[in-house]
């Protein structure tokens, strides 16, 4: 079906993408799931992700902070849990290049690259959520040991389909991370102990 569309914009009109809030407006989350705190020379910051069990999604927030660790920025989103975990698995599993290759289309630069698109309502708003995982990038040059996870936050329009359409040049909040390979094994493990408590605890899971 991809080969139908021209962009990744042509691409989200054709669907209807959920309100992030739209099945619960009072959700309440778990505790973090995962959560790694990072320090550079450059710069230092947070990476927290936590089940939404209820809607069967996963909030990830990347946050930065200041060298006396007061918090500068922090933009989170959402992921569909049963896709995420699936993107996870197959890197550990060395499929990822095979399942999950490059994607122009939907500005996914790399092999082992993975984009979910969401959004909601603020303020009477459209507001589009995104977010992007691809290989570590430093100028030209390509990192395939590393990835950087990104979260942003964008101006948008909502089609007639209720797809939320961003404006890629209209950056609310943008903030990322440098993530290992390591660090991915560890997150997809806590990801499927996650999953399966849920399902098992919740056998109309599958409803949701």
């Amino acid at each position: 079906m991809s080969d139908t569309f021209e962009n990744a914009e042509d691409f989200l009109a054709s669907l209807q993408i959920p309100n992030d809030t739209q099945k619960n407006e009072n959700k309440e989350y778990q505790q973090d799931l995962y959560k790694k705190w990072f320090r550079s020379k450059t710069q230092s910051g947070f990476l927290a992700i936590r089940p939404w069990n209820e809607a069967l999604k996963m909030k990830i927030d990347i946050g930065k902070t200041s060298a006396e660790g007061k918090l500068i920025s922090s933009t989170a989103v959402f992921v569909d849990s049963i896709d995420f975990a699936a993107y996870l698995r197959s890197i550990t599993i060395g499929m990822a290049s095979v399942n999950y290759p490059a994607n122009d289309k939907m500005g996914i630069p790399t092999a082992e690259g993975f984009v979910s698109y969401g959004g909601t309502t603020l303020d009477g708003k459209p507001i589009s959520r995104i977010f992007k995982s691809h290989y570590w990038q430093t100028g030209d040059t390509v990192d395939s040991t590393a990835f950087v996870w990104k979260c942003g936050h964008f101006a948008a329009r909502k089609s007639e389909s209720g797809a939320f359409i961003p404006d890629m040049k209209s950056p609310i909040s943008v903030d990322q991370i440098k993530v290992t390979r390591q660090d991915i094994c560890s997150i997809s493990y806590l990801m499927d102990l996650s999953m399966v408590s849920h399902v098992t605890n919740n056998q109309d899971w599958y409803e949701q």
